[in-house]
């Protein structure tokens, strides 16, 4: 599957060109649509969990710099599943005409996300020299840990969206999922302040040591990724990865007949 998708690579590309030009072409604020959903969820964040919940911040720290270093991983995760569950279905048409790589439709959606992964970061760093002291040189983890996130999110994307083409009430739980998926994972808040008998069971879930490692380099001088965190994400990743694409490359022969 991966073969056939590198010599297609230029579809890839026209794709999420394709798309990402689409989708603010008659937008008023344009790209500012890559900035503004963060921005608002951390808005809410500082009223609900900051002022209203009590949550703090750790010593030394601000509360809407640690959360906007987990919301620029946690956005890019969203987006590229909401994005890319549906984008099997969506082009039916291409399916049953076309030959072409499936798998470059929901990949070309992570394309798109990573997109506005970009601007995202671009107003953290911002953020960081506004209201903090800048970006420590751990940042340079940052590529690092986004190749374990595309791993993760493309492992996902894959099996969402075949599994979508056969039941399509899978597209319809993403935006609940997402919901559930945000507030179990430690992104509002920041992962001390969950009671000690809870976290074995948070980091079961492969995007808290993915958050908290982009939160340690991002905003930690000298501090790289604890790997008792990281090492649960890494299994996952590598897990959902490897079942994603092997489930996507069994049915994807079965996509024309089901549109």
């Amino acid at each position: 599957m991966y073969r056939k998708l590198w010599r297609h690579r230029d579809l890839v590309l026209s794709l999420v060109r394709r798309q990402y030009q689409l989708r603010y072409r008659q937008s008023m604020v344009g790209f500012a649509w890559a900035i503004l959903p963060p921005l608002a969820t951390l808005g809410a964040a500082n009223i609900v969990f900051h002022q209203v919940a009590g949550v703090q911040a750790p010593e030394g720290t601000n509360y809407s710099i640690i959360t906007m270093a987990a919301l620029v991983p946690w956005s890019f995760f969203q987006n590229s599943l909401t994005s890319g569950v549906p984008s099997v279905v969506q082009a039916s048409s291409m399916l049953t005409r076309i030959p072409f790589p499936r798998a470059s439709l929901p990949l070309s959606m992570i394309g798109i996300s990573m997109l506005d992964l970009s601007i995202a970061a671009l107003l953290f760093v911002v953020l960081t020299y506004l209201i903090g002291d800048g970006l420590p040189l751990t940042a340079l983890w940052f590529p690092i840990l986004l190749g374990l996130e595309v791993l993760l999110v493309a492992g996902v994307t894959l099996l969402t969206s075949s599994l979508n083409l056969f039941a399509r009430d899978v597209k319809l739980a993403v935006p609940i999922a997402m919901q559930l998926w945000l507030f179990l994972t430690p992104v509002m808040y920041p992962l001390e302040s969950v009671s000690e008998s809870l976290r074995p069971y948070y980091l079961l879930n492969p995007m808290t040591g993915l958050v908290e490692s982009f939160r340690t380099v991002l905003i930690s001088p000298g501090a790289a990724p604890e790997l008792d965190l990281l090492l649960p994400t890494i299994i996952g990743a590598v897990s959902i990865f490897l079942l994603g694409s092997w489930y996507f490359a069994a049915t994807e022969n079965r996509f024309a007949d089901v549109i």
